[in-house]
């Protein structure tokens, strides 16, 4: 177990009387204790608010804490994101979260005072928001596929409100398709405290050809992603990720599976059956639709003309650049598709979180 000493200060088991757990509360000025079993598993929380509630109905200062702990505390997982705890928190009332492994074994405290001033992070940010979705049919006639609301605000606002919740401020949005409900909508990002400026996609430039209309080019390595990509990733993490890899370009991929509806057969090179496999499931790591790029990377893409993402990647690879992955295991859905984009508004009406 590798929970660090403060933290371990405020593990208590479930028959510590309460004054046992105000003196630790005291010492560690903590405002709370957290009850675990012998094997560390979190089995509930004890606030100096439940003791004093304890002690105005009349119990006595030597009841075990397990009389009244919270047996349902609020906790996070690895792999949740800043963002994420950030509006649970704002939506739960609380200031601190318990964070466990996959068995409820305390490793730490997650405070709201920890996350909610985020470094500021100075590297650009282009989202790819000028294209039709014509996949999604009559929904996009009238209405810039980003600008598509989920519950209350268009897909586009909550991409930016989460990279904002990671210290971003500095924003391109390559438009085209109705580009001025866009334009119109945001504006010049005063209203969410940040900066946009706009590349004006004459004709469609695919996925990467706005890059080149970025001018000048950046200092820092960018984040580049697509504007109808909703999930709530680190991106903090991400730009951190890439900086420490040395790599041009950070790609973020995302497993896939999918089972294959028929048995499978695999053949010897004579042509002779080898083996059957029915149904199998096939696992796969897909493009997520978010890059980080280092500046010189930008020279690469063709002056206004379009061009491709998975081009670019691909030049990079055979220009013998280094490129890397990032795995998305949070929350990621593409809109792209009918399917999807119900999916997406379905997961902002079940969490409250996200409306």
């Amino acid at each position: 177990m590798n929970k660090d000493i403060a933290i371990r200060a405020l593990c208590v088991d479930s028959f510590l009387a309460l004054k046992g757990a105000l003196s630790i509360i005291d010492a560690n000025a903590s405002q709370f204790v957290l009850v675990v079993d012998k094997d560390d598993t979190l089995l509930g929380v004890v606030t100096d608010g439940d003791i004093r509630r304890a002690i105005l109905r009349g119990d006595s200062l030597d009841s075990p804490v397990s009389s009244v702990m919270n047996r349902s505390p609020k906790v996070t997982v690895e792999g949740e994101s800043r963002g994420s705890m950030i509006r649970r928190m704002k939506e739960l009332d609380v200031h601190f979260l318990i964070k466990v492994d996959e068995n409820r074994r305390v490793l730490g405290i997650v405070r709201f005072s920890d996350l909610a001033v985020p470094a500021t992070r100075t590297n650009p940010v282009v989202i790819m928001a000028g294209g039709r979705g014509r996949r999604l049919g009559a929904l996009t006639d009238n209405c810039p596929k980003p600008m598509l609301p989920l519950g209350k605000k268009p897909i586009l606002e909550m991409i930016i409100e989460n990279l904002v919740e990671c210290g971003f401020l500095n924003f391109y949005i390559s438009v085209n398709y109705l580009k001025d409900s866009i334009i119109d909508h945001f504006g010049d990002g005063d209203r969410l405290g940040i900066k946009i400026a706009y590349l004006h996609e004459e004709k469609p430039l695919n996925t990467a050809g706005s890059l080149s209309l970025i001018d000048p080019l950046p200092k820092e390595p960018l984040l580049v992603m697509n504007g109808d990509i909703f999930t709530d990733l680190d991106f903090g993490e991400l730009i951190d990720t890439h900086e420490r890899s040395g790599a041009d370009g950070t790609m973020c991929l995302r497993e896939m599976s999918y089972q294959v509806p028929f048995g499978v057969v695999d053949l010897s090179d004579d042509g002779s059956v080898s083996s059957i496999r029915e149904k199998p499931v096939i696992t796969y790591m897909a493009n997520a639709g978010m890059y980080v790029l280092s500046p010189e990377v930008l020279s690469f893409v063709p002056k206004g003309e379009p061009y491709a993402m998975t081009t670019l990647m691909d030049d990079l690879i055979s220009r013998g650049k280094k490129l890397v992955s990032h795995t998305v295991d949070g929350l990621w859905i593409d809109v792209g598709r009918m399917e999807d984009f119900e999916r997406a508004r379905r997961s902002v009406c079940d969490d409250s979180r996200l409306r």
